[in-house]
């Protein structure tokens, strides 16, 4: 198996899976079914989910079909997984009211007495496996169609 293709299986696990796991993981009571939640919030956060699954499948789209440039599409692949991955890690930082715990308060998950937020193991996965996607892909030089 070359490493392109590889790549492109990388990223696409990355980008379907990653939407269909935010579909199921974020449509559930704790999330946008939680009678807690502002109905304006669910709102805001259905409309994410559907954003990611367009970029997802623009970004698989990007990755497999024929293209002069399969470098840009690794590039814009990564980059939409990346634009939607990484902000889970700084959002409470930009916007304090906002928490990586979906549950009760005080009762987050701990190893050896450390906080550890299972969303966050799974992400940082996922952005692990988009940038050994995009750093296994084999770079190819331009040929435009005079020089074939």
């Amino acid at each position: 198996m070359n490493r392109n293709l590889i790549a492109r299986l990388l990223l696409t696990f990355v980008l379907i899976g990653g939407a269909l796991m935010s579909f199921g993981l974020d449509w559930l009571k704790n999330h946008l079914l939680s009678p807690l939640w502002h109905p304006h919030a669910r709102y805001h956060a259905a409309i994410l989910l559907f954003l990611f699954a367009g970029a997802a499948g623009v970004g698989t789209w990007l990755l497999w079909r024929p293209s002069r440039e399969p470098n840009v599409a690794f590039t814009a692949a990564s980059l939409l997984s990346l634009a939607y991955w990484t902000p889970f890690f700084y959002v409470p930082y930009v916007l304090p009211a906002a928490s990586y715990w979906a549950g009760i308060p005080g009762h987050e998950p701990r190893i050896a007495g450390i906080i550890v937020y299972p969303n966050l193991i799974v992400i940082a996965v996922f952005v692990s496996l988009t940038v050994l996607g995009w750093s296994l892909r084999q770079p190819e030089t331009y040929q435009d169609a005079d020089s074939k």
